[in-house]
């Protein structure tokens, strides 16, 4: 995959839902045993509420609250819509209280309870227990996931210390939608009302903002200069390193495909916005930096562009 020839600098895209590496059981302690102290705490904590999933292999306690008749499986590759709100178990596991008999739980995050949250989905993209238990959901779907803490912030105390490190949680989630590239790029489209030029085979939208008749076609081995503006879709500003001034030789240019095939269809004083799907952007693997994503795997993008020059 070609990549921008300017560097890739950025701050994180997802926040604290996000999978932190590595998601472990404390150094100091047994993860045998903290795995079972979190497991005894999930037992009592369901006996206790009268809930009746399933528990997987790996922990994650499962219970649907709100069945759905889609057939719409969130998977890899798409961006997802969903509400949720995250509680804290209080047992043995984090208080050292030695009874299990009583475990509470506190609210620690209802913001988004009916304000959605969108994710790109992907391997790693969320807390591993609360990607596991949306891939067992349908659009429309909610439910009840209760996981051990190696399966949510591990040995790791969130960041206003409301969660303790080495904390079973219980996630309450309703999947909205699961949207494929396409279909982001569409209601992008439909939202901003833009007017698409044309679509082409490879999937990007080119929409001409500015049209000069007599401008100048760019040719092989020619300088051009452009302006470029780029930015994720759901973004309200650019990526780092993806706007500026550039200028490069007309046909060994070397940015990612769909940013060339925009390109070779301006000529100078023309603008346009390019939109694209992530085959003609930064694929499965996205763009990051010092283990932060700047662009998310899957990750359709939009690139304002205007040919200043060539020579």
């Amino acid at each position: 995959m070609r990549t921008f020839h300017f560097a890739i600098l950025g701050a994180l895209l997802i926040g604290g839902l996000a999978a932190c590496q590595p998601q472990s059981i404390d150094s100091n302690a047994d993860a045998a045993t903290v795995f079972a102290a979190n497991q005894t705490d999930i037992n009592n904590y369901v006996i206790s509420k009268g809930l009746s999933g399933t528990t997987s292999a790996s922990g994650l306690f499962f219970q649907t609250t709100v069945p759905s008749s889609s057939t719409v499986i969130p998977t890899f590759g798409q961006e997802i819509e969903f509400n949720y709100k995250l509680y804290v178990l209080n047992g043995q596991s984090n208080t050292g209280v030695t009874s299990t008999t009583a475990v509470t739980d506190k609210v620690v995050d209802s913001a988004y309870v009916t304000t959605s949250a969108y994710f790109p989905f992907f391997a790693g993209s969320l807390k591993s227990g609360l990607e596991e238990g949306i891939r067992k959901m349908h659009e429309g779907e909610s439910a009840i996931l209760i996981m051990p803490s190696l399966l949510a912030f591990g040995n790791v105390a969130s960041s206003d210390k409301a969660i303790p490190a080495n904390s079973p949680v219980r996630f309450d989630v309703t999947v909205r939608r699961a949207r494929t590239e396409d279909q982001q790029i569409d209601d992008y489209i439909a939202t901003n009302k833009l007017v698409v030029t044309e679509k082409t085979p490879t999937g990007l939208r080119f929409i001409k903002t500015k049209d000069n008749p007599t401008g100048a076609t760019p040719t092989a081995n020619q300088t051009i200069t452009i302006n470029f503006a780029g930015k994720l879709l759901r973004a309200t500003t650019g990526f780092a390193g993806g706007t500026g001034t550039d200028t490069k030789t007309v046909g060994v240019l070397k940015y990612v495909p769909g940013f060339e095939e925009g390109l070779a269809k301006l000529r100078v004083g023309d603008k346009a916005t390019v939109i694209f799907p992530s085959s003609l952007g930064y694929g499965a693997t996205g763009a990051a930096q010092n283990q932060t994503y700047v662009i998310p795997p899957y990750s359709p993008l939009s690139f304002d562009l205007e040919v200043v020059s060539v020579k």
